[in-house]
């Protein structure tokens, strides 16, 4: 069964659930308060239990019947059927009440140690109230019934919706995982390749390391992040291999700055979660005519993993804000809820990106 389904299943249940725990102490009233002594007096329990059935009829109609009305965009008909029932019912419930009142018990035999004198009733006939009353308590008591299980039906269709908007919130970001996963980024490998193309015959042995270090790089991409979680070390070499293939492209102009922690735990987070700060950092932060920085820094302390990445801000390091920065903030909120903190923005000549999220080592 999928992860929609069960949710699905669970909310029908716990809607059932509530139904039950109402009706059921609804009925259970009468006994309650009919004891007296260990002796219960049937004749008012059962009298009780009749006087509450139309207002169960009205629940079970609206419930079954009219409400799939409201959420098919019918709601005017929803409205008028209603109503209808509210006071058909209404109406039935007073016509009920005054028979019940009036008729004779059906409990003649004694049950258990009820004494005769119980099942009689104590005392006289209740007398009948005025049908105008009865009839306003009853139309009063079913718009009651009629509104509890609206409330409680919307209850359960809006914790529906959140559940559907997550679920479509997880399937976006894993289809942006995906689409990263195949696209860190096309211009980074025809680059690359285009550099060690240019290393075959400069250096042969650094050609060799490249193209290692590319298919490091791949493998890990399309077949390591496949699960949702990969370990903290590979997540490591994955960055290392990322930056050392981005050096083969610059100059000693540009002064890349890495830490990283000495002993890596052993761990797993989410897979390819600091990628974008990564790429990002080399993509706006890279100048040819002015003298560049770029930092990756990585900490662990005590039960918090640090990230943080900074480049120098040039003209082309204007998108704060942007799109990658928004979908890594919402790809956290999904995973992490609200144990996790983001902060980024520009200071001075610097662009820098902090992420803190819970670390767990195993």
């Amino acid at each position: 069964m999928s992860e929609k389904k069960k949710v699905k299943l669970s909310l029908k249940k716990g809607e059932l659930f509530i139904y039950l725990l109402i009706w059921g102490i609804i009925f259970l009233m009468p006994l309650i308060f009919s004891n007296s002594n260990s002796v219960y007096n049937w004749n008012r329990i059962y009298r009780e239990w009749i006087r509450t059935a139309p207002f169960f009829v009205i629940f079970c109609i609206h419930n079954y019947l009219i409400f799939p009305l409201f959420f098919d965009g019918r709601k005017l008909y929803y409205l008028i059927l209603s109503l209808i029932v509210i006071v058909g019912i209404g109406l039935l419930g007073d016509l009920v009440g005054r028979l019940v009142m009036q008729a004779p018990s059906p409990l003649n035999q004694p049950i258990g140690r009820i004494p005769q004198d119980m099942l009689r009733g104590p005392g006289p006939i209740p007398q009948i109230r005025p049908w105008h009353v009865t009839i306003i308590n009853n139309l009063i008591v079913s718009g009651l019934v009629v509104g509890f299980n609206t409330a409680i039906k919307l209850a359960v269709k809006w914790q529906d919706e959140e559940q559907k908007n997550k679920e479509l919130e997880k399937q976006k970001l894993q289809s942006e995982l995906a689409l990263l996963r195949n696209q860190v980024s096309p211009h980074f490998f025809m680059n690359t390749l285009n550099n060690i193309h240019a290393l075959i015959d400069i250096n042969s042995e650094d050609a060799k390391n490249s193209i290692i270090k590319l298919s490091k790089l791949m493998r890990y991409m399309l077949y390591d992040t496949e699960q949702g979680k990969t370990t903290l070390k590979k997540e490591i070499e994955f960055i290392q291999n990322y930056i050392d293939l981005m050096k083969l492209r610059f100059t000693e102009d540009v002064n890349i700055k890495l830490d990283f922690p000495e002993k890596i735990p052993n761990t797993e987070i989410p897979p390819m979660i600091f990628t974008s700060l990564v790429e990002n950092a080399f993509k706006h932060g890279i100048s040819y005519q002015e003298e560049s920085t770029i930092g990756i820094y990585m900490k662990i302390d005590k039960d918090w993993l640090y990230f943080r990445s900074e480049n120098s801000n040039h003209d082309l390091a204007k998108e704060e804000g942007g799109l990658g920065l928004k979908n890594l903030q919402k790809r956290l909120e999904l995973i992490y809820k609200n144990n996790f903190s983001f902060e980024y923005g520009i200071k001075g000549n610097i662009f820098e990106t902090i992420v803190k999220i819970p670390f767990d080592e195993n």
